[in-house]
């Protein structure tokens, strides 16, 4: 097995500053970890970047590995509330997604913590996504497991907001807002697998001000030409500038990470 693994970000049209980042590693495994900061809170960029490189700490001081879901957003959310507190800054900086992705064994395996996209291509070039989505748009963010308050308020405005929208099996049944979101995808069945914030799901044709289906998103953004050095930048890049003229752009951020398997 040859793993190949690459991230890109990027400001949506709408946007004056990005609030997403992505960055990735390699121990204790090869690993790729994305934020979306909440365009509602202020300074959530910073957020987005604490929060993002706070993971590759934790990830390689690891004296246990793999973490569990719960154990690691909590550990994540404690350390970057300390370097919040340390630099004087309020804590909803931190109101931002978190999407880790890793290797484990022979799988890809996916924690995310608010909402995003997953994307994923088997060996017969067959795509398939999951989105996970709020039916609010409020994603449930680290930051509510903290504090009390804001959970009671989060809690009471509508108890069961989540949605996995699976391009195979449709869309789920409204899911508690604090269901633990894991998503394992082995190696032996799909050969690219990718995590996306919300962005990658909200393309528009400015012609038209129509929404492009996803599905037709993910297809691009996942047909890769080669693997070398930065590929998820360059086609990226490349899909995006396609896009550009024919008048279609991510109307939001957009930040993504991809393993290929060859």
């Amino acid at each position: 097995m040859q793993l190949h693994y690459d991230h890109y970000y990027t400001m949506g049209l709408t946007h004056k500053v990005c609030q997403d980042y992505a960055t990735q590693g390699d121990t204790p495994t090869p690993f790729m970890v994305l934020s979306d900061g909440c365009s509602g809170s202020p300074n959530s960029e910073i957020g987005a970047k604490i929060l993002t490189i706070t993971t590759q700490e934790i990830l390689k001081d690891a004296k246990q590995w793999p973490l569990d879901y719960a154990h690691f957003g909590q550990q994540l959310i404690n350390h970057a509330l300390n370097i919040t507190e340390e630099y004087q800054l309020p804590e909803s900086v931190l109101d931002a997604t978190v999407m880790l992705a890793f290797l484990q064994g022979e799988n890809i395996m996916v924690y995310v913590y608010g909402d995003g996209c997953l994307l994923f291509k088997d060996y017969d070039d067959n795509v398939g996504t999951i989105e996970i989505a709020f039916t609010h748009n409020a994603p449930f963010y680290l930051t509510y497991w903290v504090d009390e308050e804001r959970l009671g308020e989060y809690a009471g405005f509508e108890p069961k907001p989540l949605l996995l929208i699976d391009s195979v099996n449709g869309q789920s049944e409204p899911k508690p807002f604090q269901t633990p979101l894991v998503f394992s995808l082995p190696l032996k069945k799909f050969k690219v697998v990718a995590i996306a914030s919300d962005g990658a799901s909200h393309f528009v044709d400015i012609h038209k001000t129509v929404k492009i289906p996803f599905y037709e998103i993910a297809t691009e953004l996942l047909a890769f030409q080669d693997t070398t050095d930065e590929f998820v930048k360059r086609h990226t890049e490349n899909v995006l500038a396609q896009y550009a003229e024919h008048g279609i752009y991510p109307f939001d951020d957009l930040s993504i990470g991809v393993f290929v398997n060859c």
